[in-house]
C-alpha cells in the first residue's frame, strides 16, 4: 500500500472547492477486481485477525490455567474476575472502538491526507481515558459490588483483589485495541499477530513464574500482575512496531483536533456498545443462568461457552477484515467493490459455519472428555452439542454481517436488532423455558439459538437492502467534511 506522509498532503484530493484545474465532469471509478481477487484477500487478511483472537483470549486464561492449581476458591474467584471484567471493561471497550472500524477504514481511502486516521485514534484514545476512569472506580470496589450481589464473601474477597492487580494492566489492554484498529484500517492485519505470539506465550511464563517460582513467588496475586505486565509489554511492543516496522504514515503527532469532534465520534461508539453489550451480556446472563440449575448443568455450560467462544473467533476474525475491506471501498468510492466484499465475507460465514457445525457433530459424543473424566458432565454436552451445531452458520452470519455494518457506519441497525433479538426474545423464552419448563440447560441454548438466528436474517436482509451508490455519497460527504476540519485546523496551527 503506497505510503503518504503528512508533509505536502494539505491539498485534499477529495476538496469540493473547484479550482482552474478541475475537471468540468467527476471522474468515475472503475474497481477492475473480480470475485477470486476478494477471495483471496478476505482469506489472506482474515487469518491473522483470527489468530490475534485466539492468542488475545488466551491471555486471561493463563491465569484461570495458572491459579486452577492453588484450590478452588482461587480458580472460581479468577473465572469469576474474568466476567465482572468482561461485563464491566471489555466489552464497553469493544463497543466503543467500533468506531474505528468506521471512521478509520473509510478514512484511509477516501481522504488525501492519510494522518485524518490517526486523529482519530487520538480522539478514541481519550474517549477511552474518560470512560476508563468510572470502570476503574467499580474494578476497585468489585468486592462490595460482588458482596452485593450475594457471592460467597471467599470468592468476592478474591476476585476483588484480582481485579485490583488487573487494573493496573487494564488501560493498556484497551489503548491495544484501539491501535490494532488503526493498522487494521491500513490493512495491515498481522501486526497485532505477531506481537501476541510473542506475548502470549511470555504471559504464560510470567503467570507460573509470579504464582509458584521463587523469589517471585507471590501465591494468587502473582497471576493478575503478570497479566498486566503481559498486557503493557503487547501494547508497547505494537507501538514499536508501528515506529520500526509499518504504520507511522496514518500518524501525524498529537494534534488538540482530537480534543473536538467527539459527538459525531459518540454517535457511531453508543450504538457500536450496543450492539457489542447486548450480545456479550446475553452470553454471560445465561452462563449466570446456569449457576442455579446444579453443579452438572454449570460444568457442561462451562465447557459449551469455551468450546462455543473459541470456534467465534473464526467469524469474528472474518468480520474485522471485511468491516475493512468495505470501508476501505466506500472511501475510494468503489460501490461495487463494497457490495462484492460483504457478500464474499457471507459465503465465507456460511462455509466456516458449516465446518464447524460439522465438527461439533462428528465431536459430540467424545467433545467432553477434552475438559472433564466426569461421565455426566461429557453427555450433558453431547446432549447439547446438536443445538449449537445448529446455529454455526447463523452465528457465522450474525458477526460478519456485523463486521459489514461496521463499515458501512450503520451500528444503529445492528444495536437495534440484537436488543430485539436478545432482551425481547431470547432471555424471556430460554428463562421460561429453562426454569418454567423445566428444559433445563437446554432451555437457555434453545433461546441462544432462537437470537442468533433473528440476528442473522435481520442483518442479511438489512445488507440485501443497502443501495451501495448512495453509502458511497455518505461516506464520501463524511470524510469530506471532517478533512476540511482537519485542514482548517492545520492551517490555523
Amino acid at each position: 500500500m503506497t505510503r503518504e506522509h503528512r508533509a505536502g498532503s494539505i491539498d485534499s484530493s477529495l476538496s469540493q472547492t473547484p479550482t482552474e484545474r478541475s475537471p468540468l465532469l467527476p471522474s468515475s471509478k472503475v474497481d477492475e477486481n473480480g470475485w477470486s481477487t476478494e477471495f483471496k484477500w478476505l482469506l489472506k487478511n482474515s487469518l491473522p485477525v483470527i489468530g490475534t483472537y485466539l492468542l488475545q483470549n488466551s491471555l486471561q486464561m493463563a491465569s484461570i490455567f495458572t491459579l486452577g492449581h492453588l484450590g478452588p476458591t482461587e480458580l472460581a474467584a479468577s473465572a469469576l474476575a474474568s466476567m465482572f471484567a468482561s461485563v464491566s471493561a471489555w466489552s464497553l471497550a469493544f463497543g466503543t472502538t467500533t468506531a474505528l472500524d468506521t471512521l478509520c477504514s473509510q478514512a484511509w481511502t477516501g481522504a488525501h491526507d492519510k494522518t485524518l486516521v490517526g486523529v482519530h485514534l487520538q480522539r478514541a484514545l481519550l474517549i477511552l481515558a474518560v470512560m476508563f476512569l468510572p470502570i476503574a472506580v467499580v474494578w476497585w470496589n468489585a468486592t462490595r459490588i460482588l458482596l452485593a450481589l450475594d457471592q460467597e464473601p471467599g470468592l468476592a474477597l478474591h476476585a476483588g483483589l484480582f481485579l485490583r492487580y488487573l487494573l493496573l494492566g487494564a488501560p493498556a489492554f484497551i489503548a491495544f485495541e484501539a491501535i490494532k484498529k488503526f493498522l487494521q484500517a491500513q490493512g495491515i492485519m498481522q501486526a497485532s499477530t505477531y506481537v501476541l505470539m510473542f506475548t502470549s506465550p511470555l504471559n504464560l511464563a510470567i503467570n507460573y513464574m509470579f504464582v509458584y517460582v521463587e523469589p517471585f513467588k507471590m501465591g494468587f496475586i502473582g497471576a493478575p500482575l503478570a497479566t498486566s505486565i503481559s498486557y503493557w509489554v503487547m501494547l508497547l511492543s505494537l507501538l514499536a512496531y508501528i515506529k520500526f516496522v509499518d504504520g507511522r504514515q496514518a500518524w501525524g503527532g498529537w494534534t488538540r483536533e482530537a480534543l473536538t469532534g467527539w459527538w459525531p465520534f459518540l454517535r457511531l461508539a453508543i450504538p457500536g456498545i450496543l450492539m457489542v453489550c447486548t450480545e456479550w451480556w446475553a452470553f454471560e446472563l445465561a452462563a449466570l443462568a446456569a449457576s442455579y440449575l446444579g453443579t452438572i448443568d454449570l460444568a457442561a455450560q462451562s465447557i459449551l461457552l469455551t468450546s462455543n467462544s473459541a470456534t467465534y473467533t473464526i467469524p469474528y476474525g472474518i468480520s474485522v477484515a471485511a468491516s475493512n475491506r468495505v470501508g476501505n471501498a466506500l472511501g475510494e468510492g468503489l460501490a461495487q467493490k463494497a457490495r462484492r466484499a460483504s457478500f464474499m465475507a457471507l459465503m465465507f460465514a456460511i462455509g466456516f459455519g458449516a465446518l464447524n457445525s460439522t465438527f461439533f457433530l462428528v465431536t459430540r459424543s467424545h467433545f467432553g472428555y477434552l475438559f472433564t473424566s466426569d461421565l455426566e458432565v461429557v453427555q450433558r454436552v453431547s446432549y447439547i452439542l446438536p443445538l449449537c451445531a445448529l446455529f454455526q452458520i447463523a452465528d457465522g452470519l450474525a458477526g460478519v454481517c456485523g463486521g459489514v455494518i461496521r463499515g458501512l457506519g450503520r451500528q444503529k441497525v445492528a444495536a437495534w436488532i440484537n436488543l430485539f433479538a436478545y432482551y425481547v426474545v431470547a432471555i424471556p423464552l430460554g428463562f421460561y423455558l429453562t426454569f418454567k419448563a423445566n428444559w433445563s440447560l437446554i432451555g437457555l441454548w434453545t433461546g441462544l439459538s432462537v437470537a442468533l438466528f433473528i440476528g442473522a436474517s435481520g442483518e442479511c436482509l438489512f445488507l440485501f437492502m443497502v443501495d451501495w451508490y448512495a453509502e458511497v455519497k455518505r461516506t464520501q460527504d463524511r470524510v469530506h467534511k471532517e478533512e476540511d476540519k482537519h485542514h482548517h485546523i492545520l492551517e490555523e496551527a
